[in-house]
Protein backbone atom coordinates (compact mmCIF):
# COMPACT_ATOMS: atom_id res chain seq x y z
CA UNK A 1 0.00 0.00 0.00
CA UNK A 2 2.88 2.43 0.56
CA UNK A 3 4.30 1.59 -2.62
CA UNK A 4 0.87 2.51 -4.15
CA UNK A 5 1.24 5.48 -2.04
CA UNK A 6 3.83 7.58 -3.06
CA UNK A 7 3.69 6.08 -7.28
CA UNK A 8 0.18 7.41 -7.03
CA UNK A 9 1.45 10.44 -5.63
CA UNK A 10 4.33 10.68 -8.21
CA UNK A 11 2.25 10.50 -10.97
CA UNK A 12 -0.04 13.01 -10.01
CA UNK A 13 2.69 15.34 -9.84
CA UNK A 14 3.86 14.64 -12.79
CA UNK A 15 1.14 14.69 -14.53
CA UNK A 16 0.09 18.11 -13.06
CA UNK A 17 3.14 19.35 -14.01
CA UNK A 18 3.34 18.26 -17.76
CA UNK A 19 0.02 19.29 -18.18
CA UNK A 20 0.55 22.69 -17.04
CA UNK A 21 3.91 22.82 -19.19
CA UNK A 22 1.94 21.75 -22.54
CA UNK A 23 3.97 21.75 -25.92
CA UNK A 24 6.29 19.39 -26.28
CA UNK A 25 6.54 17.79 -22.87
CA UNK A 26 2.87 16.79 -22.73
CA UNK A 27 2.86 15.42 -25.73
CA UNK A 28 6.40 13.49 -25.60
CA UNK A 29 4.43 12.05 -21.85
CA UNK A 30 1.58 11.21 -23.82
CA UNK A 31 3.26 9.45 -26.76
CA UNK A 32 5.55 7.37 -24.40
CA UNK A 33 2.65 6.17 -22.17
CA UNK A 34 0.83 5.42 -25.66
CA UNK A 35 3.64 3.83 -26.75
CA UNK A 36 3.70 1.35 -23.56
CA UNK A 37 -0.04 0.83 -23.84
CA UNK A 38 0.53 -0.89 -27.04
CA UNK A 39 2.87 -3.28 -25.82
CA UNK A 40 0.47 -3.64 -22.78
CA UNK A 41 -2.00 -4.69 -24.94
CA UNK A 42 0.17 -6.80 -27.39
CA UNK A 43 1.35 -8.84 -24.22
CA UNK A 44 -1.79 -9.52 -22.74
CA UNK A 45 -3.43 -10.45 -26.37
CA UNK A 46 -0.73 -12.72 -27.50
CA UNK A 47 0.60 -10.70 -30.20
CA UNK A 48 4.12 -11.53 -28.52
CA UNK A 49 3.81 -14.87 -29.51
CA UNK A 50 5.31 -15.06 -32.63
CA UNK A 51 4.42 -17.80 -34.91
CA UNK A 52 1.37 -18.52 -32.94
CA UNK A 53 -1.90 -20.93 -34.83
CA UNK A 54 -3.96 -22.85 -34.32
CA UNK A 55 -1.85 -25.69 -33.50
CA UNK A 56 1.13 -23.78 -32.03
CA UNK A 57 -0.32 -21.98 -29.40
CA UNK A 58 -2.22 -18.88 -29.66
CA UNK A 59 -4.58 -19.41 -26.56
CA UNK A 60 -7.47 -17.45 -24.83
CA UNK A 61 -8.70 -18.66 -21.79
CA UNK A 62 -12.68 -17.67 -22.36
CA UNK A 63 -12.33 -20.55 -25.40
CA UNK A 64 -11.35 -23.53 -22.11
CA UNK A 65 -14.42 -22.03 -20.08
CA UNK A 66 -12.56 -20.28 -17.68
CA UNK A 67 -12.71 -16.76 -17.11
CA UNK A 68 -12.06 -15.95 -13.73
CA UNK A 69 -9.16 -18.69 -12.63
CA UNK A 70 -5.65 -16.28 -12.35
CA UNK A 71 -2.19 -17.58 -13.52
CA UNK A 72 1.13 -17.41 -12.62
CA UNK A 73 2.56 -17.50 -15.87
CA UNK A 74 5.13 -15.14 -16.69
CA UNK A 75 6.05 -14.01 -19.66
CA UNK A 76 8.96 -13.89 -21.55
CA UNK A 77 10.92 -10.71 -22.21
CA UNK A 78 9.87 -9.29 -25.78
CA UNK A 79 10.72 -5.92 -27.27
CA UNK A 80 8.11 -6.39 -30.54
CA UNK A 81 7.59 -8.36 -34.57
CA UNK A 82 6.69 -7.53 -37.42
CA UNK A 83 2.76 -7.23 -36.18
CA UNK A 84 4.14 -4.98 -33.37
CA UNK A 85 6.49 -2.25 -35.20
CA UNK A 86 3.93 -0.65 -37.30
CA UNK A 87 1.84 -0.49 -34.31
CA UNK A 88 4.60 1.32 -32.82
CA UNK A 89 5.17 3.40 -35.91
CA UNK A 90 1.90 4.56 -36.06
CA UNK A 91 1.77 5.74 -32.79
CA UNK A 92 4.97 7.92 -33.05
CA UNK A 93 3.37 9.24 -36.43
CA UNK A 94 -0.30 10.37 -34.68
CA UNK A 95 1.67 11.87 -31.97
CA UNK A 96 4.15 14.07 -34.72
CA UNK A 97 0.87 14.78 -37.14
CA UNK A 98 -1.00 15.70 -33.89
CA UNK A 99 1.86 18.66 -32.95
CA UNK A 100 2.39 19.66 -36.86
CA UNK A 101 -1.00 20.12 -37.51
CA UNK A 102 -1.65 22.28 -34.20
CA UNK A 103 0.79 24.14 -34.75
CA UNK A 104 0.91 24.96 -38.27
CA UNK A 105 -3.08 25.87 -37.53
CA UNK A 106 -2.21 28.35 -34.84
CA UNK A 107 0.84 29.66 -36.34
CA UNK A 108 0.31 29.57 -39.96
CA UNK A 109 3.42 30.60 -41.83
CA UNK A 110 5.37 31.29 -38.79
CA UNK A 111 5.29 27.27 -38.19
CA UNK A 112 8.20 25.78 -36.68
CA UNK A 113 8.51 23.29 -39.71
CA UNK A 114 10.97 24.60 -41.81
CA UNK A 115 13.55 24.09 -44.75
CA UNK A 116 12.15 21.69 -47.69
CA UNK A 117 10.14 19.23 -45.31
CA UNK A 118 8.61 22.13 -43.89
CA UNK A 119 7.09 23.28 -46.98
CA UNK A 120 5.73 20.00 -47.98
CA UNK A 121 4.26 19.45 -44.58
CA UNK A 122 2.55 23.00 -44.72
CA UNK A 123 1.15 22.41 -48.24
CA UNK A 124 0.26 18.77 -46.84
CA UNK A 125 -1.66 20.65 -43.73
CA UNK A 126 -3.11 23.03 -46.97
CA UNK A 127 -5.11 20.31 -48.51
CA UNK A 128 -5.91 18.09 -46.08
CA UNK A 129 -7.17 18.56 -42.57
CA UNK A 130 -5.97 16.91 -39.35
CA UNK A 131 -8.74 14.81 -38.87
CA UNK A 132 -8.40 13.37 -42.74
CA UNK A 133 -4.71 13.01 -41.85
CA UNK A 134 -5.27 11.30 -39.12
CA UNK A 135 -7.80 8.73 -40.83
CA UNK A 136 -5.18 8.28 -43.85
CA UNK A 137 -2.71 7.12 -41.42
CA UNK A 138 -5.08 4.30 -39.80
CA UNK A 139 -6.10 3.28 -42.94
CA UNK A 140 -2.43 2.84 -44.40
CA UNK A 141 -1.37 1.41 -40.81
CA UNK A 142 -4.27 -1.37 -41.56
CA UNK A 143 -2.86 -1.82 -44.76
CA UNK A 144 0.48 -2.47 -44.04
CA UNK A 145 -0.65 -5.03 -40.96
CA UNK A 146 -2.86 -7.03 -43.64
CA UNK A 147 0.25 -6.94 -46.01
CA UNK A 148 2.14 -8.67 -43.40
CA UNK A 149 -0.33 -11.36 -42.32
CA UNK A 150 -0.53 -12.15 -45.84
CA UNK A 151 2.98 -11.99 -47.01
CA UNK A 152 4.23 -14.42 -43.93
CA UNK A 153 0.81 -16.55 -44.00
CA UNK A 154 0.59 -19.06 -41.83
CA UNK A 155 2.80 -17.53 -39.35
CA UNK A 156 0.37 -14.79 -37.60
CA UNK A 157 -3.16 -15.52 -36.59
CA UNK A 158 -5.66 -14.07 -37.85
CA UNK A 159 -6.39 -13.16 -33.79
CA UNK A 160 -2.96 -11.91 -33.64
CA UNK A 161 -3.65 -9.17 -36.65
CA UNK A 162 -7.40 -7.89 -34.84
CA UNK A 163 -5.33 -7.55 -31.77
CA UNK A 164 -2.68 -5.12 -33.06
CA UNK A 165 -5.18 -3.33 -35.04
CA UNK A 166 -7.48 -3.26 -32.05
CA UNK A 167 -4.75 -2.17 -29.82
CA UNK A 168 -3.52 1.23 -32.07
CA UNK A 169 -7.35 2.55 -32.84
CA UNK A 170 -8.16 1.80 -28.28
CA UNK A 171 -5.02 3.16 -27.28
CA UNK A 172 -2.96 5.63 -28.75
CA UNK A 173 -5.70 7.33 -30.86
CA UNK A 174 -8.18 7.31 -28.30
CA UNK A 175 -5.68 8.76 -25.47
CA UNK A 176 -4.68 11.31 -28.20
CA UNK A 177 -7.41 13.27 -27.43
CA UNK A 178 -5.95 14.17 -24.71
CA UNK A 179 -3.48 15.85 -26.03
CA UNK A 180 -5.38 17.06 -29.17
CA UNK A 181 -7.67 18.65 -26.00
CA UNK A 182 -4.49 20.67 -24.71
CA UNK A 183 -2.88 21.85 -27.82
CA UNK A 184 -6.54 22.59 -29.80
CA UNK A 185 -6.05 26.51 -29.45
CA UNK A 186 -2.36 27.30 -28.87
CA UNK A 187 -2.01 25.70 -25.60
CA UNK A 188 -4.21 28.14 -24.09
CA UNK A 189 -5.05 27.96 -20.60
CA UNK A 190 -8.74 27.16 -21.35
CA UNK A 191 -6.64 24.29 -22.92
CA UNK A 192 -5.24 23.06 -19.90
CA UNK A 193 -8.16 23.44 -17.82
CA UNK A 194 -10.11 21.46 -20.40
CA UNK A 195 -7.13 18.48 -19.90
CA UNK A 196 -7.33 18.77 -16.37
CA UNK A 197 -11.35 18.06 -16.57
CA UNK A 198 -10.87 14.92 -18.34
CA UNK A 199 -8.56 13.76 -15.37
CA UNK A 200 -11.16 15.07 -12.68
CA UNK A 201 -13.76 13.54 -14.55
CA UNK A 202 -12.32 10.34 -14.53
CA UNK A 203 -10.77 10.17 -11.36
CA UNK A 204 -14.06 12.02 -9.69
CA UNK A 205 -15.82 8.81 -10.98
CA UNK A 206 -13.94 6.28 -10.35
CA UNK A 207 -13.36 7.62 -6.81
CA UNK A 208 -17.40 8.20 -6.14
CA UNK A 209 -18.30 4.79 -7.14
CA UNK A 210 -15.69 3.35 -4.79
CA UNK A 211 -16.55 4.88 -1.99
CA UNK A 212 -20.47 4.86 -2.57
CA UNK A 213 -20.25 1.08 -3.21
CA UNK A 214 -18.07 0.36 -0.07
CA UNK A 215 -20.63 2.13 2.07
CA UNK A 216 -24.11 1.67 -0.22
CA UNK A 217 -23.36 -1.21 -2.33
CA UNK A 218 -25.61 -4.11 -2.49
CA UNK A 219 -26.55 -5.24 -5.93
CA UNK A 220 -23.61 -6.68 -8.26
CA UNK A 221 -22.74 -4.61 -11.77
CA UNK A 222 -20.18 -7.08 -13.42
CA UNK A 223 -20.02 -10.10 -10.92
CA UNK A 224 -18.19 -11.81 -13.45
CA UNK A 225 -15.71 -8.53 -14.65
CA UNK A 226 -15.42 -6.75 -11.14
CA UNK A 227 -17.15 -8.64 -7.84
CA UNK A 228 -16.73 -5.74 -6.17
CA UNK A 229 -18.71 -3.23 -8.39
CA UNK A 230 -21.97 -1.99 -7.75
CA UNK A 231 -24.84 -0.66 -9.09
CA UNK A 232 -25.07 1.75 -6.38
CA UNK A 233 -21.70 2.63 -6.34
CA UNK A 234 -22.19 3.35 -10.42
CA UNK A 235 -24.87 5.41 -9.73
CA UNK A 236 -22.66 7.42 -6.90
CA UNK A 237 -19.96 7.55 -9.36
CA UNK A 238 -21.99 9.65 -12.17
CA UNK A 239 -23.67 11.89 -9.32
CA UNK A 240 -20.19 12.40 -7.64
CA UNK A 241 -18.39 13.32 -11.20
CA UNK A 242 -21.16 15.92 -11.61
CA UNK A 243 -20.78 17.69 -8.75
CA UNK A 244 -17.24 17.48 -9.02
CA UNK A 245 -17.52 18.90 -11.88
CA UNK A 246 -19.68 21.77 -10.78
CA UNK A 247 -17.56 22.62 -7.76
CA UNK A 248 -14.52 22.98 -10.32
CA UNK A 249 -16.51 25.36 -12.65
CA UNK A 250 -17.67 27.37 -9.78
CA UNK A 251 -14.47 27.48 -8.87
CA UNK A 252 -13.60 29.06 -12.46
CA UNK A 253 -16.11 31.33 -12.21
CA UNK A 254 -15.35 32.45 -9.22
CA UNK A 255 -11.57 33.50 -10.76
CA UNK A 256 -13.58 34.48 -13.63
CA UNK A 257 -12.08 32.10 -16.28
CA UNK A 258 -15.54 31.18 -16.93
CA UNK A 259 -19.14 32.44 -17.46
CA UNK A 260 -21.85 30.92 -15.58
CA UNK A 261 -23.43 28.88 -18.41
CA UNK A 262 -20.03 26.36 -17.96
CA UNK A 263 -21.51 24.64 -14.78
CA UNK A 264 -24.12 22.97 -16.17
CA UNK A 265 -21.70 21.93 -19.33
CA UNK A 266 -19.29 20.63 -17.12
CA UNK A 267 -22.16 18.85 -14.85
CA UNK A 268 -23.15 17.74 -18.55
CA UNK A 269 -19.61 16.59 -19.24
CA UNK A 270 -19.39 14.33 -15.85
CA UNK A 271 -22.86 13.08 -15.98
CA UNK A 272 -21.71 11.42 -19.18
CA UNK A 273 -18.08 11.29 -18.81
CA UNK A 274 -18.49 9.14 -15.45
CA UNK A 275 -21.23 6.66 -17.60
CA UNK A 276 -18.03 6.31 -20.35
CA UNK A 277 -15.26 6.08 -18.03
CA UNK A 278 -17.07 2.99 -16.06
CA UNK A 279 -17.70 1.54 -19.25
CA UNK A 280 -14.00 1.88 -20.09
CA UNK A 281 -12.93 0.74 -16.99
CA UNK A 282 -15.57 -2.50 -17.23
CA UNK A 283 -14.22 -3.15 -20.82
CA UNK A 284 -10.57 -2.98 -19.84
CA UNK A 285 -11.25 -5.80 -17.26
CA UNK A 286 -12.98 -8.08 -19.77
CA UNK A 287 -9.96 -8.07 -21.77
CA UNK A 288 -7.53 -9.34 -18.56
CA UNK A 289 -10.33 -11.67 -17.64
CA UNK A 290 -10.85 -13.07 -21.75
CA UNK A 291 -6.57 -13.19 -21.58
CA UNK A 292 -6.40 -14.62 -17.44
CA UNK A 293 -3.89 -12.04 -16.49
CA UNK A 294 -4.36 -9.96 -13.43
CA UNK A 295 -2.61 -6.27 -14.69
CA UNK A 296 -1.61 -5.41 -17.91
CA UNK A 297 1.93 -4.88 -16.66
CA UNK A 298 4.61 -3.16 -13.68
CA UNK A 299 5.33 -0.05 -15.42
CA UNK A 300 3.57 1.88 -12.29
CA UNK A 301 4.50 0.41 -8.71
CA UNK A 302 1.64 -0.75 -6.72
CA UNK A 303 -0.42 0.24 -9.90
CA UNK A 304 0.13 -2.51 -12.15
CA UNK A 305 0.87 -0.92 -15.94
CA UNK A 306 -0.05 2.04 -18.33
CA UNK A 307 -3.34 0.42 -19.51
CA UNK A 308 -4.32 -0.19 -15.63
CA UNK A 309 -4.36 3.89 -14.91
CA UNK A 310 -5.58 4.57 -18.45
CA UNK A 311 -8.62 2.20 -18.40
CA UNK A 312 -11.42 5.07 -17.99
CA UNK A 313 -9.37 8.40 -19.73
CA UNK A 314 -8.46 6.86 -22.43
CA UNK A 315 -12.68 6.33 -23.28
CA UNK A 316 -13.37 9.25 -21.63
CA UNK A 317 -11.11 11.61 -23.69
CA UNK A 318 -12.55 11.26 -26.91
CA UNK A 319 -15.82 12.20 -25.19
CA UNK A 320 -15.13 14.88 -23.69
CA UNK A 321 -13.15 16.60 -26.25
CA UNK A 322 -16.30 16.12 -28.11
CA UNK A 323 -19.00 17.93 -26.13
CA UNK A 324 -16.25 20.55 -24.54
CA UNK A 325 -16.40 21.32 -28.87
CA UNK A 326 -20.55 21.02 -29.19
CA UNK A 327 -21.23 22.80 -25.91
CA UNK A 328 -18.91 25.58 -26.16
Amino acid sequence: MRTRIISGAVLIVLITTLIILGGIPFGAFMMIASLVAVYELCSACRVHDAGASNTSGYRNIADEGNVNNATTKKNKIHICNALELPAYITTVLLYVLITYYADVLNKGKNATAAGPAGKVLRGLASRISEGDAILALIVVFILVILGIYVLSYPKYDIRQVMAVIFAVIYAPLMISFMYRTRVDDGGSVTDMIMTFLIIITASGSDMSAYFTGVNLGKHKLAPLLSPKKTIEGAIGGVLGAALLNTVFALALCAFDLFSLRYIWIFALIGFVGSIISQIGDLAASAIKRSFDIKDYGKVIPGHGGAMDRLDSILVVAPIIYMMIRLLQ
